[in-house]
């Protein structure tokens, strides 16, 4: 009996769970071009960025989903700690929606209808919005499905005494509560199911107010598991936030438990949020979360230096955001395009970085190169986008044909800096082929690499070196520099060859070493390229 009452009760947890996820992914899917728009505009005021977090969380039905999207976005550097504080406190909110939901009687008879709606939706249409739609139905009607088979297994435990008594010890030792809520959220990676299971135990009167409310305040400290795994590797800024979001519910239940427990409110406070047991879970779950950000949101500005305080580090991130040009100026063509060069300095020492990253992947395995490369990746495409878009906007304003063919020539640097990002990206990817695939360099053929290396990173540092100190002149050393790759290059490649035809060089591993080389070539070429029109514009 017992084996059967368990696989049941297990089988609908894992329908519940996997209606959850499909849900939330079909949602997001659905929505997401509009959430990530929402919350690069809407999440630059305290208030705004917890509207943000509720009503992302209310659509995707996840506010595990919507933490890991926000430790991402900080990450980036699309978002400050302050901003994603306020988003994980609206997500705190938002997630309860879940449970009130489930606590209703009305999902007995809307699980199959909506499997079978949801199905319909899914093969009949074409569009892929509308498949994600109909998933997204198919998940809410499996999520209803495994809460009713859920409440149905555990409903002969009604009359069983030793049950009841074992779940009355979370009554009696609310700290055996909290520690269970937070183990069972933390396997679970879902704050959701957790309270899902208490609700059908309570439906079935199985659990009472007394010892679901310890386990749904540590089910609200195990849900934050998912952001802290989220944010391994990452920025020290995505670490606080994941960390805010542990101290803003760690907060919330030493308040409750001194309110409840502290000062015996519970007995008063239970009976007046709901009439059924389902509905105080569900309430007390909103309760929890809103009166946990009502007292901690006018003093956000605290709470975050607390949590710089409590997570010290620093770190420098690249904004994939521009930083320099101002929509204001656009009126003033002549100080905009001096934006647009500023905007263009940094981007030019994003890249070498990337540059420098990627050459280091040679001879070196942490993988933490190949996330320098790749996230500064994004930040080039994003930056070069907006230095684009900005430059158009320029254009359109009454320009002189000295402005009109500087703007042009800006242009032209931002697509050929970005050309340069994507070399230092193929050569990180060429290195990691070399190493999956256990090809070995000799020691010559490195150190010949090694040289181009140097010759490269000489003319980007010249580059760099006239665009911030505004001295035209050394430019002029950048034809020499890109003469003098050409030659290295060329003897590269007839001592290769010579290499080859001795036997001291392996074929597959000569073709990764040609295209390094090319990359490295290209890169000469572009950064030559750059440097010609940056003589023509002058640097002032």
């Amino acid at each position: 009996m017992y084996f059967k009452l368990i696989i049941q009760v297990l089988g609908g947890l894992v329908l519940f769970i996997f209606g959850m996820t499909t849900l939330s992914d079909s949602l997001q899917k659905v929505a997401s071009n509009k959430i990530k728009s929402i919350m690069n505009i809407l999440a630059k005021k305290p208030w705004a960025s917890v509207l943000v977090g509720l009503s992302t969380t209310m659509v995707i039905q996840s506010s595990s989903a919507t933490s890991v999207m926000t430790v991402g976005f900080v990450n980036a550097g699309l978002m400050t700690l302050k901003t994603a504080i306020g988003i994980i406190m609206g997500a705190n909110i938002g997630t309860t929606i879940t449970a009130q939901i489930v606590s209703f009687n009305i999902i007995d008879a809307f699980s199959y209808p909506l499997i079978i709606v949801g199905f319909v939706m899914f093969f009949v249409s074409k569009r892929r919005r509308y498949k994600n739609i109909g998933m997204a139905i198919i998940g809410l009607g499996l999520l209803f499905l495994g809460m009713n088979l859920m409440k149905q297994s555990l409903e002969p435990l009604k009359d069983n005494l030793g049950f009841k008594n074992f779940l009355l010890i979370f009554s009696k030792d609310p700290f055996l509560g909290l520690l269970a809520g937070l183990i069972i959220t933390s396997i679970l990676q879902s704050s959701s199911a957790t309270i899902g299971l208490l609700i059908a135990l309570a439906a079935q009167g199985l659990m009472p107010i007394t010892a679901a409310v310890p386990i749904l305040f540590g089910d609200n400290i195990g849900t934050c598991a998912t952001a802290l795994i989220a944010s391994a590797g990452t920025t020290v800024t995505a670490r606080r936030t994941a960390f805010a979001h542990l101290l803003f519910n760690i907060f919330g239940t030493v308040l409750f438990f001194t309110l409840l427990y502290g000062f015996k409110l519970g007995t008063w406070l239970f009976p007046h949020i709901g009439n059924t047991v389902p509905h105080q879970i569900a309430n007390m779950h909103t309760i929890f979360n809103t009166t946990t950000t009502i007292i901690l949101f006018p003093i956000i500005g605290l709470f975050e230096k607390l949590v710089v305080k409590l997570y010290p580090g620093k770190d420098v991130v690249e904004h994939k955001n521009a930083i320099f040009l101002d929509e204001r100026l656009i009126k003033t063509p002549a100080i905009a395009l001096d934006q647009a060069k500023k905007e263009l300095h940094r981007l030019a020492k994003i890249v070498k970085v990337m540059l420098d990253a990627a050459f280091a992947r040679l001879n070196n395995k942490d993988t933490n190169l190949e996330k320098r490369v790749l996230d500064r990746e994004a930040a080039v495409d994003s930056v070069t986008e907006d230095i684009i878009r900005y430059l158009t906007q320029v254009s359109r304003q009454s320009l002189t044909l000295t402005l009109s063919n500087k703007l042009t020539n800006l242009m032209h640097i931002a697509y050929t800096t970005e050309r340069t990002g994507d070399h230092a990206e193929s050569m990180l990817y060429l290195m990691i082929v070399k190493e999956e695939n256990r090809m070995i360099f000799s020691k010559i053929e490195i150190e010949e690499l090694g040289n181009l290396n140097d010759k490269v990173i000489s003319m980007f540092d010249i580059l760099l070196n006239g665009m911030e100190n505004g001295n035209i002149e050394i430019f002029e050393n950048c034809e020499r520099i890109e003469a003098e790759i050409d030659e290295i290059v060329k003897s590269m490649r007839l001592n290769h060859l010579k290499r080859l035809q001795k036997g001291e060089s392996m074929p597959l591993s000569g073709v990764i070493f040609s295209d390094i080389v090319l990359h490295f070539e290209r890169t000469g070429d572009l950064l030559y390229d750059i440097s010609r029109n940056l003589l023509e514009i002058g640097v002032s």
